[in-house]
């Protein structure tokens, strides 16, 4: 019955609510949904309208927020079919037996040829973004360490209440601090990809840039390490192996199987994807669920985290051939005198875009600020 309704359609809408990772997601729904329609015309609705630019599978993307004469143009005296689903709530995605993008096909009714999302980048956006990355006289990790809901402002009550609002996901201050202490010591720039109101780890440099200029630079960098957030997400649009560091969600269902994935299953109850907001987990007192085992499953010692990444990017140190020596532990950035944006006018080494690269292109001027 649905398959039928959709080829007498002319336009197929597919709404994409939630944050940027969900966003990054859908694009490998929308090519999926393309491959089984290919006259139809395909418009997203969407949290992250960001993410779909350019991408050769849509007619039109529409901002959710802003979508000013969509019933209008769609809708009235139209043949539109509207794809609106919730693979969260998807019996297969419950019960850890596929992945959220496969469940969401399923529910749209079409075949799922992988889960890994695209997105499509610019020549001049990523030039842009190998400027940025070799403007440091050190080979650059990108760290991503917390998610979800944006803290209302910069105080630790506010950054504890987002986390409280979702699933376990973020990286204990302390162990994070360490991470980057280690690296930097090996001669590493670290770039603490982030919302201005998280916290920035001492010695790291703030990457709070638009989602898409922090995604251009995933090529360039010489690795990453990802907790369950949009980095992971935006990473696989380059098949870029990570270190993924999960707690309260399962990499089977929602990460890649050519990540580092690294997991603890430490309670009754793993990988649980608890508070699910969802699914109405509430408590008695009015209160989303909480712990009752105080976030164990992201109690990881920094060495569970740099010895994988590590090993991946193949050792060595951070420093880049051609340039002066100097102490790392006092590079910081702007805080030894070496601006990022500014050529230091030392020979570099140029990274280049693997082949298997897809190119595409961030304009919007709004930085990070949602999430899966």
């Amino acid at each position: 019955m649905e398959k039928q309704m959709y080829q007498d359609a002319e336009n197929l809408v597919l709404i994409v609510s939630g944050g940027i990772g969900r966003n990054i997601m859908a694009t490998a729904v929308v090519r999926n949904l393309k491959k089984a329609y290919p006259d139809k015309d395909i418009i997203v609705v969407a949290g992250c309208p960001d993410i779909f630019i350019k991408n050769p599978n849509i007619k039109r993307v529409i901002d959710i927020g802003r979508a000013m004469y969509f019933y209008e143009d769609y809708i009235i005296d139209k043949r539109t079919a509207v794809l609106n689903f919730e693979p969260y709530q998807d019996f297969d995605y419950l019960q850890r037996k596929k992945h959220f993008v496969e469940c969401w096909c399923n529910q749209i009714g079409i075949k799922c040829d992988s889960v890994y999302p695209e997105m499509y980048f610019s020549e001049a956006e990523d030039k842009m973004a190998k400027i940025y990355v070799s403007g440091f006289n050190r080979k650059m990790i990108l760290f991503q360490h917390s998610g979800g809901k944006i803290p209302e402002n910069k105080s630790e009550k506010a950054q504890i209440q987002s986390r409280a609002g979702m699933y376990k996901r973020d990286i204990p201050k302390d162990v994070t601090e360490k991470i980057v202490e280690d690296l930097v010591k090996r001669g590493y720039m670290v770039g603490s990809v982030q919302h201005e109101n998280q916290y920035l780890p001492p010695r790291a440099e703030k990457i709070n840039f638009p989602i898409r200029a922090i995604i251009a630079l995933v090529p360039h960098v010489e690795g990453i390490i990802g907790i369950d957030s949009f980095l992971m997400h935006g990473s696989a649009c380059f098949k870029r192996k990570i270190v993924g560091v999960w707690g309260g969600t399962n990499p089977k269902v929602l990460g890649y199987p050519d990540n580092i994935n690294l997991t603890r299953e430490v309670c009754p109850n793993p990988m649980c994807h608890r508070p699910n907001s969802y699914l109405f987990d509430i408590e008695p007192t009015g209160y989303l669920w909480d712990c009752p085992y105080n976030d164990k499953c992201m109690e990881y010692s920094p060495e569970d985290i740099i010895k994988p990444l590590v090993k991946m990017i193949g050792g060595g140190n951070g420093k880049v051939r051609g340039t002066r020596e100097q102490d790392p532990a006092k590079c910081g950035g702007e805080s030894c005198g070496h601006k990022p944006n500014e050529s230091n006018g030392n020979e570099k080494r140029e990274r280049g875009v693997g082949d298997d690269v897809r190119k595409a292109v961030p304009t919007d001027s709004r930085a990070v600020g949602l999430d899966r």
